[in-house]
């Protein structure tokens, strides 16, 4: 299958990646646009990418999944008002469109096609999970291009852990009809919510098996290498995920 590798020099090859704390604010809802436009663009550049080709999922919190193609490039990538609108998942099978959200505790949920011709990337919050955002992705994935479910990959990057994501049993019933003991462990009246378990739920509710999904074991909570809301408050950084479909040459 296509490595997450600019030196596998395949066919065609799915890169991923995300930002951390040490690359700058990547929102445009905070901070200086300039200086989140140089951001982006300095971040990409490493990644062998350029920031026109950037299209960005408008972020509302919801479980939306829109298919892009190349009428969407550049979209979201310098103002916020460009973003597509009213989506927080993006899927696509044009090469080189860079299919971006930002985070800061909520999950950047990717997949992709072990053949390299269809890449997705979702928003996957409390609230995107509970509206089954990540169901969505793969659904969507799966319209554009119509193989089998076990050749979907899906990564789930950092993001808040249960070690530090502490809720309220109202929001714990949003997830009524979830194995719960594997999304949650109770302290009194409030609950350890696992959001990487429910992405890995919903996954295998649609057919992703179990041995294609991944994660990044970090907490952006407690650990020092990516924004946390819950952390950092108005302080906050978010970070840019991204996933591209890209074409490589032998050399």
């Amino acid at each position: 299958m296509p490595q997450n590798n600019p030196n596998n020099h395949s066919a065609i090859g799915i890169i991923r990646g995300q930002s951390k704390l040490t690359d700058g604010n990547m929102s445009f809802a905070r901070g200086d646009i300039s200086e989140t436009v140089d951001n982006r663009r300095r971040f990409l550049r490493k990644q062998g990418l350029e920031l026109e080709n950037l299209v960005a999922a408008g972020l509302v919190h919801g479980a939306n999944c829109e298919a892009a193609d190349k009428y969407h490039r550049g979209r979201g990538a310098f103002l916020l008002k460009d973003a597509i609108p009213g989506a927080d998942a993006l899927v696509t099978t044009e090469s080189g469109l860079i299919l971006t959200v930002t985070t800061a505790d909520c999950l950047p949920v990717f997949i992709w096609s072990d053949d390299g011709m269809v890449a997705g990337i979702a928003h996957a919050g409390w609230k995107g999970l509970a509206g089954r955002v990540v169901e969505n992705l793969i659904k969507a994935a799966r319209k554009v291009h119509s193989i089998p479910l076990n050749r979907f990959h899906i990564h789930i990057g950092a993001g808040i852990g249960p070690c530090c994501y502490v809720v309220d049993k109202e929001r714990l019933k949003k997830f009524i009809g979830y194995p719960m003991c594997e999304i949650h462990w109770r302290e009194g009246e409030t609950a350890h919510l696992n959001l990487n378990a429910i992405v890995k739920v919903q996954a295998r509710r649609q057919g992703v098996p179990e041995e294609n999904v991944t994660v990044t074991d970090e907490c952006t909570c407690c650990g020092d290498n990516y924004p946390s809301y819950r952390r950092d408050g108005e302080n906050l950084k978010p970070d840019l995920a991204f996933i591209v479909k890209r074409e490589f040459t032998n050399q």
